[in-house]
């Protein structure tokens, strides 16, 4: 069931101008009954979770609105039940040789090793690239050569910070040679240089058949690096956003969150 409110459909068309046409899916999390969200693009996700869940799916892993009368809402993620939602293998969600940007919104509860967003299955050998907090705590975009197990990744300067809601943005170019990535926090670009580390020898991602998900990497029945607190409105697109274009989705996005 969705329910929002029809004032915020000119925020989200803003939204989805500026994440452009190519390859962009956006969740606005507007349905109330966590059974099934619905994707403003490419494909939807269905929230999931494990026996050690304390209560059925409806009630353990509802969303929660997001600013009274707004329509749109917040999942609250929690690794003891495996939360997660679940996504599918879809082109529109690889990126070989092409760039791209992932966001969200998140409050986290921990900063150790959780995925925000991800396409990538370590178990599988199938690994695509993850935005994570990786173990000290800073913000991550890996991306992930699956045949030479081989990576680049671009780090953030500084570490998230707990308990407090922060939109987090990684962009990039779409060069496997020289990649260019930038991680943001609020707006601020935290790797400017955009530098990233090789290890190995990198050649590009590769269009595995691993499904995208937001909340952990690996696949959904072997969730592994969960994310631990809320999350709001994910987005992936497939274009590098500009610093402009983040701090532009930043200030429309935040009246929708609740911070002036």
């Amino acid at each position: 069931m969705t329910v929002y409110n029809r004032q915020t459909e000119g925020k989200l068309n803003d939204i989805l101008t500026i994440l452009g046409a190519t390859k962009t899916t956006f969740f606005p999390f507007w349905e109330k009954t966590g059974q099934l969200v619905t994707g403003i693009g490419n494909t939807n996700l269905i929230p999931a979770e494990t026996g050690g869940a304390a209560e059925d799916l409806e009630h353990d892993f509802a969303p929660h609105e997001l600013t009274p009368g707004s329509g749109l809402h917040v999942y609250q993620f929690s690794p003891t039940g495996d939360h997660h939602l679940a996504g599918t293998d879809n082109a529109a969600f690889s990126f070989v040789a092409a760039a791209f940007s992932v966001g969200a919104w998140i409050r986290p509860r921990s900063i150790v090793s959780n995925a925000i967003l991800a396409k990538y299955d370590s178990a599988g050998n199938a690994e695509e690239w993850r935005f994570w907090i990786d173990a000290a705590g800073l913000l991550d975009l890996e991306l992930h050569d699956a045949s030479a197990s081989t990576t680049e990744i671009g780090v953030s300067s500084a570490a998230i910070v707990l308990n407090q809601m922060q939109f987090v943005v990684a962009t990039y170019d779409g060069t496997p040679a020289t990649p260019d990535v930038h991680l943001y926090v609020d707006g601020v670009d935290l790797n400017p240089t955009g530098a990233t580390t090789e290890a190995g020898a990198f050649v590009d991602m590769e269009d595995t058949a691993t499904p995208l998900t937001v909340g952990c990497g690996g696949v959904t029945a072997t969730p592994t690096t969960e994310f631990d607190g809320c999350m709001a409105m994910p987005f992936i697109c497939g274009k590098q956003l500009t610093a402009a274009e983040v701090v532009a989705l930043r200030d429309i996005m935040r009246p929708l969150v609740g911070i002036s």
